[in-house]
This record gives structure tokens, C-alpha cells and sequence, in this order.
């Protein structure tokens, strides 16, 4: 399945009064390197995040933090398509620290709908073959 890898320095603005990453925060994070990923295959943001036809919004989300993940340090980020189901895509997200370890694992599944009647219908297969 496809993925896409960067560096994410932890802002200030990012964490919370201990100097750790505030969750919600680190959501976001996640969800940067989902668009990144969609940005970088063959489907682009155009055909996902701004089609006519369809939209693809979140169904579920999940995190599990496991190190602390503190202002100024830089992690290694891994957004990979984890599945596709008939109507959806699960997201995974890991971030890793210096020495390699996983500090924050963040899983979203999101569900294609048509714009018109708000139903979900089954993922196209430009899109799965984007993200194969």
C-alpha cells in the first residue's frame, strides 16, 4: 500500500503547558501527513479533497501515545494506507524518535460519500489504484 515519510518538528504551539504535544494537536499533525501522502499519488489533492462529485470525511479516529512527544524535537513521520474497504480507507500514521522508536501511533478511516445525498458509495478505482 502506498505510504509517505517526513520530518515533524514539534512547535510550541503544539504542545500543551508541560511542553508535551497537546493530542488534538498531534491529530493534526497525523492528518497533514494523510494529505501529503494523497498530495504525493498519482490521484492528487484535486481528485480527493476538492472533487465535484464526492467528499471523503472522517469516520473514526484513534490514537495511542507511547512516548512523550515534546516542543522543539523532530520525529520521523509514516503515513501509510493501512486498508480500503468498498467505502473507506484507513489511515495510519506513526511518528518515531531519534533513536527509532514509536512514540505515537494515529489511525483515521474515512468514508467516500456522494455530495449530493450525503451516502456513502464504493471507493472508484482511480482512487484504489492511487492508493494500492
Amino acid at each position: 500500500m502506498r505510504a509517505h515519510e517526513e520530518a515533524v518538528t514539534i512547535g510550541f504551539a503544539d504542545a500543551d503547558p508541560a511542553g508535551v504535544v497537546f493530542y488534538p494537536r498531534a491529530i493534526a499533525l497525523a492528518h497533514g501527513l494523510v494529505e501529503n501522502l494523497i498530495r504525493h499519488s498519482p490521484l492528487g489533492w484535486e481528485a480527493w479533497f476538492a472533487s465535484p462529485t464526492h467528499a471523503v470525511p472522517l469516520r473514526h479516529a484513534e490514537a495511542d501515545f507511547l512516548r512523550p512527544m515534546k516542543a522543539g524535537e523532530i520525529f520521523t513521520a509514516r503515513a501509510t494506507v493501512e486498508a480500503t474497504g468498498t467505502t473507506s480507507v484507513t489511515f495510519l500514521v506513526e511518528f518515531s524518535d531519534h533513536a527509532g522508536r514509536t512514540t505515537a501511533r494515529i489511525r483515521t478511516v474515512h468514508v467516500l460519500i456522494d455530495k449530493r445525498s450525503g451516502e456513502p458509495v464504493p471507493l472508484t478505482g482511480e482512487i484504489r489504484s492511487a492508493l494500492a
